[in-house]
């Protein structure tokens, strides 16, 4: 599972993560509503499976979750450094107008949306990071190989170095 706060890179080294691996890629924003019965149903079914990757943090389902998953991958970088991907992205998402995962073009309606991703790394920042350290204290997670990134090369590093057997 890849967690971290928006703009953190999760999609991409999920990505990256499931061609180096072969396992099947499972991205969060793809399983509904989050909370409701459909997602619900989605994430239970997903984390039965034997082998999966998970783009994204299982909000309304953590305890199924994260007792399934045998690593947890924390990307918890710099403020500055999520801020300058998430506006570059948003400039690649508006002038090419092609959504980018979750990220859809929006024109200038974007600045009145408060869930726009500018907005919402800005304010969940430090959320993300206090959850993440959270999970890595947690007790029923001794087993869960918890991994902590705080910066994009420590992950390449580790992504070079991983083998699947």
């Amino acid at each position: 599972m890849v967690i971290g706060c928006a703009g953190s890179g999760k999609s991409t080294l999920a990505r990256r993560l499931a061609g180096r691996t072969g396992l099947p890629l499972v991205e969060r924003d793809g399983l509904g509503v989050e909370g409701s019965p459909g997602y619900l149903s989605a994430v239970a079914e997903m984390a039965a499976r034997p082998c999966w990757i998970l783009d994204g943090a299982p909000y309304y389902a953590d305890e199924l979750v994260y007792s399934a998953a045998d690593t947890v991958v924390f990307l918890d970088y710099p403020k500055v450094l999520v801020l300058w991907r998430v506006l570059w992205r948003t400039a690649k998402v508006e002038v090419l107008r092609r959504p980018a995962g979750a990220h859809r073009p929006q024109g200038l309606s974007a600045l009145r949306d408060p869930e726009h991703p500018i907005r919402w790394a800005w304010i969940s920042h430090a959320d993300r990071h206090r959850e993440g350290l959270a999970l890595m204290a947690r007790p029923g997670l001794a087993q869960t190989q918890i991994l902590r990134f705080t910066r994009p090369e420590m992950a390449r590093r580790w992504l070079r170095q991983l083998t699947y057997a």
